[in-house]
């Protein structure tokens, strides 16, 4: 469960601040799918870090699975962030000179899971997205929906219950783009992981149950589909 109460997040803008989200409060329940859209500017993106405990917040309240985010230190926040959150990003965030395996395991580096189970986990998440076939070649090698599904392998290998996708599409054509969306929705379905997709797309919005819009740092809309 996801639950922000009234947050507000400022950035410095020369002699200034600028106000990215504004007294912005919502609960994500567990198991749903949600998008989150906006145009450029909107704050869409700063709650996505917000949300993933990747960055602070100046004010309000945040409570992840019951446990405050506010209060927890670097070291809890980095656990959080390798236990309980997936993340995918439009730029895959891979390491390209590393094989497929390596970059499913990597999350499992931090924890104490022997180096045998970490590759078993590994290749259930890999036969889970379809790229069993794919497992020892380099990133390098991949097209750039094989990436985006070694990064969603990655996202569910240490059994994170939420997905937190940044434009997960933005750097695909619309069909493998479309087959990408199948996936994650496919996940959420079948294991119960809560996925929240950030995105300026309609057509990858509709794919969400719930679809959250946000206008200038404030929640506009909020409807389930």
């Amino acid at each position: 469960m996801i639950r922000i109460e009234n947050i507000n997040k400022f950035y410095k803008l020369g002699k200034g601040r600028f106000h990215a989200l504004k007294d912005v409060s919502l609960e994500i329940g567990d198991g749903e799918f949600v998008s989150v859209e906006g145009r450029s500017g909107a704050g869409k993106t700063t709650l996505l870090h917000i949300l993933g405990c990747l960055d602070s917040f100046d004010s309000g309240t945040y409570l992840l699975n019951g446990k405050s985010v506010g209060k927890m230190g670097d070291r809890q926040l980095a656990a959080v962030r390798n236990r309980e959150i997936g993340f995918v990003m439009q730029d895959f965030a891979l390491v390209a000179q590393e094989d497929v395996l390596f970059n499913v395991m990597l999350p499992l580096y931090f924890s104490k899971t022997k180096h045998s189970r970490m590759k078993d986990l590994a290749a259930e998440k890999l036969e889970r997205v379809g790229l069993s076939d794919q497992i020892g070649k380099k990133v390098s090698q991949l097209s750039g929906g094989q990436k985006q599904r070694v990064a969603i392998a990655r996202a569910l290998v240490a059994g994170s219950g939420i997905i937190l996708a940044d434009e997960p599409t933005g750097a695909l054509d619309s069909g493998t783009g479309r087959e990408v969306m199948e996936l994650l929705r496919g996940i959420n379905r079948e294991q119960g992981t809560t996925v929240v997709v950030i995105t300026h797309d309609a057509e990858v919005a509709s794919y969400a149950g719930r679809r959250i819009v946000l206008a200038d740092g404030v929640v506009e809309y909020d409807e389930s589909a």
